[in-house]
């Protein structure tokens, strides 16, 4: 397989799998806080109620595309540098992006339980904890692609920032003008150069 190729698949299939596992893990935290979430107000994928199958299933079906087309986007920027990137360095990049991106969506889930926990008991309808519980969730969902988005954009301003960077030049090399030449020495014996 040319170079090339493999060079731009490494980074598509790596972000698609990154993507995925990101996906998986913050439907297994929403999964459980509200199950309805995936049973009663999506598309009925698997006949079950059971949050871990629904937080894998949906976790990869919601997760993939966007993993790929993130990937196939950084990939060809990747590819139109003079020296491309090694596929590592930019799958690192999203790697950390990903942990940042669950932590965030976690925290939005959990900043929704703590501030409607304070609304009084007399005030709270029947419905309250199902209620708050699937706002919750939602919130933390509904800024995963938003998130993701600004996510994708910085990993590509630091794949296209990269090809920017300064080259060693003339300047940069240290200069060996004072070091002796190699030579005899005043004993009459020749001396190896400087290292």
């Amino acid at each position: 397989m040319h170079v090339a190729l493999r060079r731009f698949l490494t980074i598509v299939v790596g972000s698609t799998i990154l993507t995925c596992v990101l996906g998986i893990c913050l439907d297994l935290v929403t999964a459980n806080v509200a199950v309805e979430y995936f049973s009663v107000h999506h598309p009925k994928i698997i006949a079950t109620d059971n949050p871990w199958a629904l937080a894998l299933v949906w976790g990869v079906a919601a997760s993939w595309w966007f993993g790929a087309m993130a990937g196939a986007v950084v990939a060809s920027i990747n590819h139109r540098r003079k020296q491309p990137l090694e596929p590592s360095r930019i799958l690192r990049w999203t790697a950390i992006a990903c942990i940042a991106l669950w932590l965030i969506m976690v925290a939005i889930l959990l900043a929704v339980m703590v501030i409607s926990s304070t609304i009084p008991i007399e005030r709270r309808p029947v419905t309250f904890e199902s209620d708050r519980r699937l706002v919750a969730v939602a919130m933390a969902h509904q800024y995963e692609y938003i998130l993701g988005a600004v996510a994708l954009l910085v990993i590509c301003a630091m794949t296209w920032r990269a090809r920017l960077k300064r080259h060693s030049t003339k300047s940069d090399e240290p200069s060996h003008a004072l070091e002796p030449a190699a030579g005899p020495n005043h004993n009459g014996e020749s001396s190896p150069p400087a290292q």
